[in-house]
């Protein structure tokens, strides 16, 4: 009798916590939410999920702190967030380096694994400072012939897209960098404001403060094409001098935030019509375009498509550049349209 008694209590224990989760879902958010942003301040990811976290607190009624922990690749932050509860309360701030996380053993959790909520991206650029010798691509890949192994140039960590569209480079032209990787591109390109080193491979939105303010010179968009906005419609593409380049693009900056796939439909669904209406908001777009950046505005399954398909993209590429050896084809990743 007992024991019935223990049962019955016991189901309606879980029929009653069953019942309390999809209200709390429904209720969300009821305090403040965490965006872990995976890499150091001052870099693009951590600047967009900034500026996203100023406009949509306002949809979701509670506010949204911005913190970095930078680290593994990205890793450090990516698992720290799947290891919390998948309530919506923390979020992951990253950007397409997301993409790379399994092929560089950076966490267990790749593109499959997360909802994305992609706001923007900027074209890549390789820039020096100002008072560098190298005024042109033509210069740094002759600096890089004379000095082989020795050109340094600075990225936002190894076999991210930044070090990547960098090593595309010097196998186009037959030379080799000297490639240094950082916690972010906000250290990468203070490193080469302080001479530490002689280049940085980053995102144009990025350094464009730094170029207007004639401390940096960009000598090459690391795209297929070069950027139609007047100040930099001069600045040739990789593509222009190394057309062979072209199979890999288009190798695509995106910036925004994920939460695991498993969060609460509810909770997604509240975070898409506050993602949607952010989108809309004109502060964050004049952000993005004062910032040199494509406003993409991206979630649910089209998300989840883009970032899938560059993960497959940088994954390959890694792979055939030698910039990690495990087989992405032995993690389940499928081959890469220039593959084909």
């Amino acid at each position: 009798m007992k024991l019935r008694k223990l049962v019955a209590f016991a189901t309606l224990g879980l029929a009653f916590f069953g019942s309390v989760e999809p209200a709390l879902a429904q209720n969300f958010p009821t305090k403040s939410i965490d965006n872990v942003v995976f890499s150091s301040p001052g870099g693009g990811t951590d600047l967009i999920n900034r500026q996203l976290a100023s406009v949509i607190q306002k949809s979701l009624g509670q506010q949204m702190i911005v913190s970095n922990m930078p680290g593994g690749l990205g890793g450090t932050a990516a698992e720290y967030v799947w290891g919390r509860d998948h309530d919506g309360y923390t979020v992951l701030g990253l950007s397409e380096s997301g993409a790379t996380f399994l092929v560089n053993r950076a966490s267990k959790h790749g593109a499959k694994d997360w909802h994305y909520f992609i706001v923007a991206g900027s074209p890549g650029v390789i820039a020096v400072r100002s008072q560098s010798n190298i005024k042109t691509l033509d210069d740094l890949i002759a600096a890089a012939k004379e000095r082989p192994k020795k050109v340094s140039i600075g990225n936002s960590g190894k076999g991210k897209l930044w070090h990547i569209k960098a090593v595309v480079t010097e196998r186009a032209a037959g030379v080799d960098f000297q490639h240094i990787p950082y916690n972010g591109s906000g250290p990468a390109i203070i490193a080469t404001l302080s001479g530490e080193v002689e280049a940085v491979s980053c995102a144009l939105q990025e350094v464009s403060e730094q170029v207007r303010a004639g401390k940096m010179r960009i000598v090459v968009m690391t795209e297929e094409k070069r950027v139609s906005d007047a100040a930099f419609k001069d600045i040739p593409a990789v593509s222009e001098k190394y057309p062979g380049v072209e199979k890999y693009f288009p190798l695509q900056q995106w910036l925004g935030f994920a939460v695991p796939k498993d969060t609460p439909a509810a909770i997604v669904n509240t975070y898409g019509q506050a993602f949607d209406k952010a989108m809309k908001e004109p502060a964050l777009q004049k952000f993005i375009s004062e910032s040199y950046m494509e406003s993409m505005g991206l979630r649910g399954d089209a998300a989840l498509k883009f970032a899938a398909q560059l993960e497959s993209n940088l994954s390959w590429l890694s792979y055939e550049l030698g910039i990690v050896k495990l087989d992405p084809a032995t993690i389940g990743i499928s081959k890469a349209a220039w593959m084909q």
